[in-house]
């Protein structure tokens, strides 16, 4: 599927930036209650829906079409933006939040619902949202979002959203450690779905933009393309053909965060994945991503996870013997 031609502009009130969870939820629909129809529907804030197993579709008011979402993908729904769900079946994880903070708006108060009823009709292209926030730099690049992404990793996306579920499933939302912590996951939700996005092909990047995305591209192929387990940042900017300072305000411009802030929450995501999957030794497991000092690496994971290691190995042990992760 292709990206559609021009992106809707989605107008952010001129004030500070103040992300707000209201909802989280994992939801689970038999396939005895699949809907094949959607009734459409209009939100007073912003929604994320990863798809966890099977698939669903939306539908698009303003495209007369819908998208199909399958297992790993997300969708993106910003406010006033007419659509409709089907629930075919299977497990989704909905996060709904403000970019503005609007605690007076309770939960479920968010939806204004339609009795206009639309059937599956695939989209030959895909919808799309543009961001710019009011107060930043003329210069600086607009956050693009499609409706749908196909994730680069859902299983971290299901781990860093979890807890917002949690949060919510306590009806702990409000205190301050909770706010911090939602602020943080749901900035990092929207930095790295553009990013997906990207690299899917779907929100194409100016020529600078491309060749920082291709760099990270092949830095997943196996070797890292030559440039090793553990690239340096002058590595990464000798491979993009660029002076070191150009590379590092490019690679902030393209992927939202500098180079070694970057590479760091990938070899954090290596270890992440190893801890979900292997049962070998969490002193291996830093050591095999270049961290010597087993406290170093402690509080490196806790920064970016959320959760010290052996916590966050416990909890996606829990999640697999309970069988609610798939």
């Amino acid at each position: 599927m292709t990206a559609s031609a021009e992106p809707r502009l989605i107008s952010l009130e001129p004030r500070p930036i103040a992300p707000w969870l209201r909802l989280a939820h994992l939801s689970y629909i038999p396939a005895d209650h699949a809907r094949h129809v959607a009734y459409l529907r209009l939100l007073d804030d912003f929604e994320l829906v990863f798809q966890v197993e099977d698939s669903c579709w939306i539908w698009s008011g303003p495209d007369g079409g819908s998208v199909d979402i399958r297992a790993g993908e997300m969708a993106f729904i910003p406010p006033n933006f007419l659509h409709g769900w089907a629930n075919e079946g299977g497990r989704h994880l909905a996060v709904h939040f403000d970019l503005h903070a609007q605690p007076e708006m309770a939960a479920m108060k968010n939806i204004s619902g339609t009795q206009e009823v639309v059937q599956r009709k695939p989209l030959g292209h895909m919808p799309r949202f543009i961001l710019r926030e009011p107060f930043t730099e003329a210069d600086a690049p607009p956050l693009v979002l499609p409706l749908v992404t196909k994730l680069r990793a859902p299983g971290l996306w299901r781990e860093r959203l979890q807890p917002l579920v949690e949060l919510y499933s306590r009806r702990a939302t409000r205190s301050l450690s909770a706010m911090l912590r939602a602020s943080e996951t749901l900035g990092w939700a929207l930095r790295t779905l553009a990013e997906d996005a990207a690299q899917a092909g779907l929100v194409q990047p100016d020529r600078a933009d491309a060749r920082i995305l291709e760099l990270v591209r092949t830095l997943d192929l196996p070797g890292g393309a030559g440039l090793g387990e553990r690239p340096s940042v002058e590595d990464l900017a000798e491979a993009a053909g660029m002076g070191l300072t150009a590379f590092r305000a490019a690679f902030l411009k393209a992927m939202g965060r500098g180079p070694r802030q970057y590479l760091e929450e990938r070899r954090v995501e290596h270890a992440a994945r190893a801890l979900a999957e292997t049962d070998r030794k969490i002193l291996e497991i830093a050591e095999a991503e270049g961290y010597g000092d087993p406290y170093h690496f402690s509080r490196v994971f806790r920064r970016v996870m959320g959760a010290s290691p052996r916590a966050f190995r416990a909890r996606m042990r829990g999640l697999t013997s309970s069988g609610t992760r798939p």
